[in-house]
């Protein structure tokens, strides 16, 4: 599937119940999701060896990513998500969160990855990053997470939360 078919499918309009089943798919080439209004998907598996950027886009209902292999940056900077994003399992060098709204559960278990950046990252529901591995940096200033954070087993690098402010159960920060 190309960029530009992956557009045209995530873009058609969202209805309750129902997704974008794409598990498994490869793009070679950058896929570029920005500003768009984006339909409930499975991308479980994807590999991104271009890169993924959904900066500002809003993603309508649930999003998995779960087990996508993503080269480059996973920029999701100012990105609105409505419902849960998950990205169990997640590898990749560079996650960027940074003034992106969750309503939903932002799950990151066992991600693998080189940097993860959520500056001033509103997540109204939970943040799990259990057993996750990032090698560089984890950067939470200024965000706020209202559903508590599980982090047991997880190693997040240089982990920098300055004016973060974490609501409910925190396990393993």
């Amino acid at each position: 599937m190309t960029p530009d078919a992956l557009i045209e499918t995530l873009t058609q309009p969202w209805a309750h119940g129902a997704h974008a089943s794409l598990p498994g798919g490869v793009f070679d080439a950058p896929v570029v999701l920005d500003g768009l209004s984006l339909r409930s998907f499975d991308l479980s598996g994807a590999a991104f060896n271009g890169g993924l950027s959904a900066r500002g886009a809003r993603f309508l209902g649930m999003a998995w990513f779960q087990g996508a292999q993503i080269a480059g940056p996973f920029d999701l900077t100012g990105a609105m998500c409505h419902s849960d994003l998950r990205l169990d399992g997640v590898s990749g060098t560079d996650l960027i969160l940074n003034d992106a709204r969750l309503d939903g559960v932002l799950t990151l278990d066992r991600a693998c990855l080189g940097t993860l950046s959520a500056r001033a990252c509103l997540c109204l529901a939970n943040l799990s990053l259990a057993g996750t591995r990032v090698t560089g940096m984890t950067d939470l200033t200024d965000a706020q997470i209202m559903g508590g954070v599980w982090a047991d087993g997880a190693a997040l690098g240089d982990l920098t939360v300055h004016g973060a402010e974490i609501e409910g159960r925190q396990h393993g920060l």
